[in-house]
């Protein structure tokens, strides 16, 4: 919200019934690269690894005209170089219809809250290559770039065969 009027947007845990809606969402951003997502979300899948008892991640979100906007995940890790716990930002996504209207900025100001309450020193994440906006936004609410730092994944083929080595030790 621009001026000196910003309405306060909430953030809370998903609900159980919202689990086709924070799936949608999730579909949403890993379609961003135009293709459809390697692995669909589902409701079912939101519901055992988001929602039940012993959820994977965290995932918050927001709300605007009665339905789900936003969304962003994250998860507690170990940050070694700061001896301390840290919140992993896993996605952030808001809905084209209510973007720059503060859930973006409200999403991650309720992570960085949970961040405290959970004790962890900071939160932190990546960003894809060219994403300027991300950027720019980022930078708007205070943070900076990571210093010495570049994200890798292994994953698919390569994981199994370093897998088998390690297995094999």
């Amino acid at each position: 919200p621009a001026g000196g009027d910003a309405a306060v947007i909430p953030v809370r845990p998903a609900r159980a019934e919202e689990a086709d809606a924070a799936a949608a969402l999730i579909n949403a951003i890993n379609s961003l690269d135009g293709g459809a997502p390697a692995v669909p979300m589902t409701a079912a899948i939101v519901a055992r690894d988001l929602l039940g008892p012993a959820p994977r991640a965290i995932l918050l979100v927001t709300e605007a005209d009665g339905a789900l906007a936003g969304f962003i995940t994250s998860g507690l890790i170990y940050d070694a170089g700061r001896a301390a716990d840290a919140m992993m930002l896993l996605d952030l996504y808001v809905a084209p219809a209510a973007r720059r209207r503060g859930h973006g900025r409200a999403l991650v100001a309720g992570l960085a809250a949970e961040a405290r309450r959970r004790g962890a020193a900071c939160p932190w994440w990546g960003v894809d290559d060219g994403d300027d906006g991300a950027l720019a936004f980022y930078r708007a609410i205070g943070a900076a770039v990571a210093e010495h730092f570049t994200g890798m994944i292994l994953a698919g083929p390569a994981l199994g065969r370093l897998a088998a080595e390690g297995s094999a030790a």
